[in-house]
């Protein structure tokens, strides 16, 4: 065998560490970063595109549709318009018939189901709709102090008292605190309003969590935070049911009885899983650990076959340093092969964490540390701020603060105050479905003043103000490296929305009525909204696997764009843009 220079064999050892595919250095760890982070946000962008596709194409399918609808019946409609146009004549000429006859065929308005408004007409439209708005800003205030600081706090020690985990507690009893202004928002809108505004509100507080609040959440963590695989995986497919058992309740645009019995059963059943988590997520674990041990093992041995095949023709070297300084010929040795081995491993982990590190800048991936307690404790209702924008809101906020003070006790408060959680989770209860009153009633008249139908009220003003303090607590949470609860908080949030918010007023007012008919949804745009609620989380799932259940800055930015362009085409469908989708036959005013 020719003898070779050690220095040769030196020389080319070190050309292919420097730019062979195992250069591990630092400048080689950045130029591999900056691949990998370009190719993750354009798998980003492309998965956002795509989505962007879908809906455009569900709404052109369903305008084609409405046309083919409308010619077909055209011909039907023009003699039932002269038929129309001949008995309105005969009407007209008899006192009294007219408006008996069109109060019988309209349908009442929903404002006039609440008290009279405090201006008129005229005053609102000239500019006395933003006295309502600032009122609804009000109350959404009063909410979040309500919600955050009473009903939570009570909440809170109910986990405690049953010993939920972060996640369940997350995704049953927290996710029904801060869903409680949506829930009383739909009893008011099935019993009171009559109208879709809480099923607008339901849905557009869904997209709102899904893709408003885990978007925050990414972009302004601050940090880049983990996620735990299971329980969003756990959350995401039971909402996927959810939604679906949704869209088969209103896509008739009829909920019978039955109907909101089922939604009202699948949320005990999601109870109960989340009750058996401790027991379903270890062999959930266990089976997928089997099925990688599987993977590898195969993937072994696939290995060791090409390697015996081509051992013969893969010399190793040894090269000693004394024995490179006498100019001898290097041995081969299988301790060169471990030690190489041995070491590019470790400058592997070494670049693989450096690329963490500086694939998003400044951000830092956090975990959180054993023995984290949550760094929420009591503070005194009339403690001032530090800060002068919550100065102000505190300032703005007394008088809500006062009354909450005298009628709600404080389980928070040190001592014998713990054990009234009781009282305050029945008392703030209390304080949530009037506020919610209050709300709905205002947000009602401004739309009917502006004739904004309810649906996009509840998709765009109501929604985005129920969810407002969901959003700021997940976002704290989420800076304090829990993305887990954070995100089945969102998740939790839309299951109790959907099964329970929207199931149990239906049933409720489906036993109500006479013979148990059915409860009638006045919007067929609402069923291609919880379509698209159904693809948002499926964008969600696969965004996810494609950042490594990483929440950072490109998927908060990816979720934001497209919360944007969900809820800008549930509008135009709720404005007949696309088609006569939200009919609305409504009594002419006195």
């Amino acid at each position: 065998m020719e003898s070779l220079d050690p220095r040769r064999i030196g020389d080319t050892t070190k050309i292919q560490i420097q730019d062979g595919p195992g250069d591990f250095s630092v400048r080689g760890c950045q130029k591999r970063t900056c691949k990998r982070g370009k190719k993750k946000g354009a798998k980003l962008l492309c998965l956002a595109l795509i989505y962007v596709a879908f809906v455009v194409f569900n709404v052109l399918h369903r305008v084609y549709n409405e046309i083919n609808k409308q010619e077909g019946v055209e011909f039907d409609e023009v003699l039932r318009v002269k038929r129309d146009v001949i008995s309105y004549g005969n009407r007209t000429s008899e006192p009294g018939l007219r408006s008996e006859s069109d109060h019988k065929n309209c349908t009442t308005r929903s404002a006039e189901e609440f008290p009279g408004n405090f201006m008129t007409l005229k005053e609102t439209r000239d500019g006395g709709v933003f006295a309502h708005i600032l009122i609804v800003l009000y109350v959404f205030g009063a909410l979040a102090i309500v919600c955050d600081d009473y009903f939570c706090a009570s909440l809170e020690i109910i986990c405690d008292e049953l010993s939920l985990q972060e996640d369940v507690a997350g995704a049953t009893f927290m996710a029904a605190g801060s869903s409680a202004p949506e829930f009383f928002t739909a009893l008011i809108g099935v019993f009171i309003a009559e109208s879709d505004v809480g099923v607008g509100t339901i849905v557009g507080s869904a997209v709102f969590n899904i893709l408003f609040i885990v978007g925050v959440c990414g972009l302004f963590a601050g940090m880049i935070v983990r996620l735990t695989w299971y329980p969003v995986l756990r959350d995401s497919l039971y909402y996927l049911l959810s939604v679906a058992a949704l869209i088969i309740t209103i896509y008739d645009n009829e909920v019978q009885w039955y109907e909101g019995l089922v939604l009202v059963c699948m949320y005990v059943i999601y109870i109960i899983l989340m009750y058996f988590n401790k027991s379903i997520e270890p062999f959930m674990e266990g089976l997928l650990k089997k099925i990688k041990n599987r993977k590898h093992a195969h993937k072994h041995r696939h290995e060791d076959h090409n390697s015996n095949q081509t051992e013969a023709a893969k010399p190793l070297y040894y090269e000693n340093p004394k024995s490179s300084a006498n100019g001898t010929t290097p041995s081969s040795s299988p301790k060169a092969d471990d030690e190489t081995t041995f070491s590019v491993k470790n400058e592997e982990e070494e670049c693989s964490s450096s690329e963490e590190k500086s694939s998003e800048g400044d951000e830092k991936e956090y975990h959180p540390a054993e023995g984290h307690k949550d760094s929420k404790e009591y503070e005194s209702p009339w403690q001032i701020p530090d800060t002068f924008l919550k100065r102000i809101f505190w300032v703005a906020m007394i008088p809500m603060h006062a009354l909450f003070f005298v009628t709600i006790p404080d389980c928070r408060r040190p001592g014998r105050w713990h054990k009234t959680y009781p009282v305050t989770f029945v008392m703030s209860i209390a304080w949530i479905a009037g506020l919610s009153y209050i709300m709905v009633w205002m947000v009602t008249v401004a739309g009917d003043a502006l004739e904004i139908p309810e649906t996009v009220m509840g998709l765009t003003l109501l929604a985005a103000g129920t969810s407002v303090p969901d959003c700021l607590s997940s976002l704290f949470v989420a800076r304090d490296g829990l993305g887990d609860m954070a995100v089945s908080n969102s998740i939790g949030s839309n299951v109790f929305d959907i099964l329970m918010c929207l199931g149990f007023p239906w049933l409720l007012k489906s036993l109500a009525l006479e013979d148990g008919a059915p409860i009638k949804i006045q919007s067929e745009g609402l069923t291609y909204s919880a379509i698209t609620l159904l693809s948002t989380v499926v964008f969600l799932l696969v965004a996810m696997f494609l950042t490594r259940w990483r929440l950072d800055k490109k998927f908060g930015v990816i979720c934001l764009f497209v919360y944007v362009v969900v809820i800008i085409f549930s509008c135009l469908y709720e404005l007949n843009v696309f088609g006569n989708f939200n009919i609305s036959n409504y009594c002419p005013r006195d």
